[in-house]
């Protein structure tokens, strides 16, 4: 893993290392530099395989191209194997050259041979072009701007900040997006002058040709449904699960696996075990203070029954100093808050190994989020005519009663009922929108909805359910996750928080290959009723304590609310005063009150509305 920078159309050694400088945290072990005719390349290095030949930037053979390099590419030995029989030779064991010979031998088509996580840059001497490549799934980041003419990128925005003239004013849009979603949807972020390339997709940038994104990959293409009995399809999956965990096992260094006391994670440790590697596992927890959230005696458990090496930690925010490093590292906005405890659990794994496996994308991609059971139950909603719905089911729904004690069901059904239920995907959205649309009405000031005057942040969920060639709302959400909640929102606090301690976090559970197979997979083996990933448990079932296969799903999540209440009350005062807020002129200073009376009442769950405005304002405040 590893952090990249350059400039494409102006040689510029000082300002090239300066971006690099920034991205140190992301490869501490080494750096490298390329300067040539109108392009400028830095890398930084986090040492993992190949440790003594793997250095960047890296030349082809013949010295036409050069490459900077993030991530790791999983089948890159089979790939080696095929190239060296089409008379390529290499001088490297790693799997940045197998990229530069791909390259030569297929050109842009080498994107649909690479199984991995990457982001990278590709400089044609001959062409005087830069080729720019982020991950079908959107593990690794990639950022660019132009200015004048001048292509600027970098795995993280921190560097872009470094060159001339690129626009930082804040994008409105984004703003209306990260209070809907909590994070920004590529390729908008919080910056009118700086885009993200989207997962899955490429782009060419040459002296007069603005660079413009395509896509590479498209899921619903790749996948292709197939008519198998379930027992045959538990030994697929096993089979694909051991082929995939062999590939994410290959390392030059220590490596571990975080563990809660959920069905992933445990999955993946048990998958290690079967492959003969003894992990050391990583939990965190947060003691007496908030007991209901702490799962390290349910990890203990699975550490006990695998015979892991486990370890456990104990956290606690630092308040306002925390959202400072918090907002370093994400250089934007982010509101999910389990970044409190990526960030500490991340911390603390880097003490004792340099790469670690994460259960990410397991819900996504086995069907393990409750609003999958939700869009089941509600289609029976939908036989209610619309008079009846409007007149006795909405009066019912705003009497459901909500709390801040963790408990998120009350919210969750009353999120449901009220939304039309002949529009699955509306239910959807309006799960997942931390701001509903007329949360947004009450909040946002008269100038700041001109702004967005007809935006509808729902429309990239139902172009995504269209996408999908599915008439199932659970297949339309599945896949909408996919493309959506996994990369914006959880791999992106992944890389984040891991790469702020040079930590290498592997994902096998969103492989490109996984995603594509299971979206093969029949619905009613993935969900029924409330019954949820039931194709993993099948494939389990002999290898974890039953109480693993059963416990319901709990989430990865910190006591945010109490923490709110105690720790960062003090932020909470200063950033949500009326002063502060009509200063801004984007926020009704009796909407925000209303939040924070509702909540502290115990009326209504506010508490992640109140956390994403407390991340926003403070960002706001401090540039």
């Amino acid at each position: 893993m590893c952090g990249i920078a350059g400039i494409a159309g102006r040689r510029d050694a000082a300002l090239l290392r300066e971006m690099t400088a920034a991205l140190a945290h992301r490869g501490p072990d080494d750096e490298g530099f390329f300067l040539g005719d109108g392009v400028s390349l830095g890398h930084r290095r986090l040492s993992v395989i190949d440790l003594a030949a793997g250095h960047q930037p890296m030349s082809h053979a013949d010295g036409r191209c050069q490459i900077v390099f993030n991530g790791e590419i999983y089948n890159y030995r089979e790939l080696r194997e095929t190239l060296l029989g089409l008379g390529h030779e290499f001088h490297t064991s790693g799997d940045t050259e197998v990229i530069l010979a791909a390259w030569a031998e297929w050109g842009e088509a080498c994107l649909g041979r690479l199984e991995g996580m990457f982001a990278f840059a590709l400089w044609d001497t001959a062409t005087q072009s830069l080729f720019l490549a982020r991950d079908p799934v959107g593990i690794k980041p990639l950022y660019y701007a132009e200015v004048d003419g001048v292509l600027y990128f970098a795995s993280e925005m921190k560097s872009l900040f470094l060159c001339p003239g690129v626009d930082t004013e804040m994008d409105m849009e984004s703003l209306d997006d990260y209070l809907t979603w909590l994070h920004t949807v590529p390729p908008r972020t919080f910056y009118r002058g700086i885009s993200q390339l989207p997962p899955g997709h490429c782009g060419t940038w040459s002296a007069g040709r603005e660079l413009r994104a395509r896509r590479y990959w498209c899921l619903a293409e790749r996948a292709a449904r197939r008519d198998l009995p379930p027992d045959e399809w538990v030994e697929a999956l096993r089979e694909h699960l051991d082929r995939l965990l062999d590939r994410h096992l290959l390392a030059d260094v220590p490596l571990g696996a975080l563990l809660s006391g959920g069905i992933d994670s445990a999955a993946l440790a048990a998958l290690m075990k079967g492959l003969g590697v003894r992990p050391s596992t990583f939990t965190v927890g947060y003691g007496a203070e908030a007991a209901a959230f702490d799962e390290t005696a349910e990890a203990r458990e699975v550490a006990e029954h695998l015979g892991t090496l486990h370890h456990e930690l104990r956290v606690s925010p630092g308040g306002g100093d925390f959202l400072e490093t918090l907002l370093h590292h994400f250089d934007e906005p982010y509101g999910n808050p389990m970044a409190l405890l990526s960030h500490a659990v991340f911390r603390m794994v880097r003490e004792h190994v340099t790469v670690v496996l994460s259960g990410d994308g397991g819900d996504e991609c086995f069907g393990g989020y409750p609003r999958y059971s939700g869009l089941q139950f509600a289609r029976w909603m939908r036989w209610v005519p619309g008079p009846l719905h409007r007149g006795l089911v909405l009066p019912l729904a705003r009497r459901i009663p909500e709390n801040t004690a963790g408990n998120h069901w009350p919210r969750r059904v009353r999120s449901f009922l009220e939304t039309d239920p002949h529009d699955p995907m509306g239910q959807y959205a309006r799960w997942l929108s931390r701001f509903t649309p007329a949360m947004k009405a009450d909040l946002y000031t008269e100038d700041f909805r001109r702004v967005l005057a007809g935006r509808d942040a729902w429309e990239p969920i139902r172009r995504l359910a269209r996408e999908s060639g599915s008439a199932n709302p659970v297949e339309q959400a599945m896949y909408a996750d996919m493309h959506h909640f996994l990369p914006h929102n959880v791999l992106h606090c992944a890389d984040r928080m891991s790469m702020a301690h040079g930590l290498e976090a592997r994902v096998p559970f969103a492989d490109q290959t996984l995603l594509e197979f299971m979206t093969a997979v029949p619905p009613e083996l993935k969900v029924r009723g409330r019954a949820t990933k039931i194709l993993l448990r099948r494939v389990m079932e002999k290898e974890l304590p039953a109480a693993t296969l059963q416990r319901p799903k709990r989430g990865f999540e910190p006591p945010r609310g109490g923490w709110m209440a105690t720790k960062l009350r003090d932020e909470m005062e200063t950033l949500f005063s009326p002063a502060a807020l009509k200063a801004d002129g984007l926020f009704a200073p009796a909407a925000v009150r209303r939040l924070l009376d509702e909540h502290n009442a115990g009326q209504r769950d506010h508490t992640l509305p109140l956390w994403a405005l407390l991340v926003f304002q403070y960002w706001r405040h401090r540039r």
